[in-house]
């Protein structure tokens, strides 16, 4: 039975081991990502209850200037408008903050806040009203009226707070129960706040109460107190807590048992007509409400442990999250540490050593590692390598050199070294190989053979140097307005030819006419203090297609052109009426060239 290969178990192994260390701290990322990400919602939904929250507070408190304002039995400094100026700028400025929240998490939508606006301003005109009147011209009944009506926003506003108590309990489940709770805290003092507001206008004129707000008031006060026996025992997680102990304490003793016992006997005094004994509406004010702000400060101290608990959650998912994610880093680089460690002196510099014996023997370059291990035998056969190394480096220098000299060689076989162009061999094997790809669908070819006029003289008179700078000035015109239309070479001395791959009978005459006056406004510079000399060249043109193309003859051609413009005097280009002749019957019928035009154009 084959043995299995222990390399291969041991990477899968370490494999396994890295790909389930990579699963276990994905989940536990994500459940610490996840944990964080309730955490945050469920603090950002807090942070817009408590605006809401503030904003609804705001709205119900600003029945307590006015109950002040209508226990007034007398006309007073203005106090009390003061203090309604004030508690309605505050409440403004609340639900400003709460709407802009809501604006910003998009809970707008759900909710109405111009209407709200509408009501609250129309009540706040209501109450304006009234307290412009005199004292004793406010009927009761439009006084009883009106505070019910800044009662009713506080019915308005509810809704908004409910739906904001859901978002929070979406967020974290845990917290819907604690909402509950401040929620019911509120409830409870808005309805202890509105308990006053129903009784004050009838004990600030001494009227005897209404069978109406005799009943209102009786359920006002059922209201509170099952209020209170439903959230009182919610509040037991938390009577640990010194401060939530006591201000249960003070409710129970001071608003429970005294303050609200207070106000409800009154109400009985006032509905048994017993006016001798009914102190007035502002000493009943102070007794009863100095006691129902122990709810509201209930209710605020519950809030902020809610809010302060929450950002300790908060704080405390953000710690979780880092330290999973620490110690699944912690994981994820300690076991190829360990693998590292594991392998470091003989696995990995064996398998550095086999890509680079493979890489010497491919001659090609791989990164060498020194080997820092304490393996002799490993040692041993790290510096064989590197003297392996020499020795091939070595022999790929002198490949490098012998294959530079080989392809300068080429060159020089191809390449005139004066001027840098193609030689006689280089040009045949250039023509032979056909035009470029953008040329291959042209069918015309044109060759171009000058040569220099009195090149002879030059030499003789100015020397083989200033020759040779002569030749080089003319090769560079021939090589600048060719380019990639044709080829240029030396053919020998001063003689030069140019195939044309596009070879139209008048374009190509074109461009020769061009080198022609190129080459004689050409100034040459033959040396300092030396005036800068010119020379003109003849030229000749032949004319072929490529599927009939006979070089020999082609040539033969160009050079009979270039002897007749010789003849002619020199310094011009000519087509020979020969070779208009044969181009003319080699060309197509819809060429717009007319031959003989051509003819007089060459000259004859």
């Amino acid at each position: 039975m084959r043995r299995p290969n222990a390399l291969q178990l041991f990477r899968a192994g370490m494999l396994a081991l890295v790909l389930a260390s990579t699963a276990l701290g994905a989940m536990t990322l994500t459940g610490a990502f996840e944990q964080r990400a309730r955490a945050n919602a469920s603090l950002e939904e807090l942070a817009t209850f408590s605006l809401a929250f503030d904003a609804a507070v705001a709205i119900a408190e600003e029945r307590r200037p006015l109950e002040t304002a209508l226990s007034i039995t007398r006309n007073t400094d203005g106090l009390a408008t003061d203090l309604i100026a004030t508690s309605r700028a505050h409440s403004d400025a609340a639900l400003l903050r709460f709407e802009h929240r809501a604006k910003a998490t998009g809970l707008d939508q759900q909710l109405n806040f111009n209407f709200l606006r509408m009501r609250l301003k129309a009540e706040r005109a209501r109450v304006d009203s009234l307290l412009s009147m005199p004292l004793t011209a406010r009927p009761v009944g439009l006084q009883v009226s009106i505070v019910r009506g800044m009662s009713s926003i506080s019915e308005t506003i509810a809704p908004m707070i409910v739906a904001v108590c859901r978002r929070v309990e979406k967020a974290d489940p845990n917290l819907g129960g604690k909402v509950g709770v401040v929620w019911l805290l509120a409830s409870m003092y808005e309805s202890a706040l509105r308990l006053p507001s129903e009784v004050v206008p009838y004990l600030a004129t001494g009227a005897i109460l209404s069978t109406d707000a005799q009943m209102q008031a009786q359920r006002i006060t059922q209201r509170i107190r099952s209020l209170w026996d439903v959230g009182e025992p919610q509040l037991g997680f938390s009577r640990d807590e010194a401060d939530i102990g006591q201000l249960i304490a003070r409710i129970q003793g001071d608003y429970l048992n005294r303050g609200l016992p207070y106000l409800t006997r009154q109400v009985e005094l006032n509905s048994y007509r017993v006016w001798k004994a009914t102190p007035s509406a502002a000493q009943i004010l102070e007794v009863y409400q100095g006691t129902a702000d122990s709810i509201a400060e209930l209710r605020d101290v519950y809030l902020a442990k809610m809010v302060e608990k929450a950002k300790a959650h908060d704080q405390e998912a953000l710690v979780r999250m880092i330290m999973s994610f620490a110690m699944t880093l912690l994981i994820l680089l300690g076991l190829p540490l360990l693998v590292w460690s594991a392998l470091r002196q003989i696995l990995r510099p064996l398998l550095d050593f086999r890509d680079q014996i493979l890489a010497v023997s491919e001659r090609r370059e791989v990164e060498t590692k020194p080997y820092t291990g304490s393996v002799p035998q490993v040692q041993s056969l790290f510096q064989a390598l590197q003297t392996l190394r020499e020795r091939e480096r070595e022999r790929i220098v002198a490949d490098t050199q012998r294959a530079a000299l080989s392809e300068r060689l080429r060159l020089l076989s191809v390449t005139d070294e004066l001027t840098g162009l193609l030689n006689r061999r280089g040009f045949d094997a250039a023509r032979q190989s056909g035009p470029p790809s953008h040329l291959a669908q042209s069918t015309k070819l044109a060759l171009v053979t000058l040569d220099i006029d009195h090149f002879k003289a030059v030499n003789d008179t100015f020397g083989h140097k200033s020759g040779d700078l002569v030749l080089q000035a003319i090769s560079r015109v021939l090589d600048t307005e060719v380019g990639l239309n044709g080829l240029v070479g030396r053919y020998g001395g001063e003689e030069f030819v140019v195939l044309l791959w596009h070879g139209e009978l008048f374009e190509t005459q074109m461009l020769t006419e061009r080198l022609r006056a190129r080459i004689e406004a050409t100034d040459v510079a033959i040396g300092d203090g030396l005036k800068p000399i010119r020379v003109t060249a003849s030229f000749g043109i032949a004319f072929s297609t490529r599927d009939e193309l006979d070089w020999n003859s082609l040539h033969q051609y160009s050079d009979e052109a270039l002897y007749a413009a010789k003849q002619a005097g020199r310094n011009r280009v000519r087509i020979t009426n020969r070779i208009v002749s044969t181009w003319s019957d080699r060309a197509p019928r819809t060429s717009t060239i007319n031959p003989l035009n051509a003819k007089r154009r060459s000259g004859g």
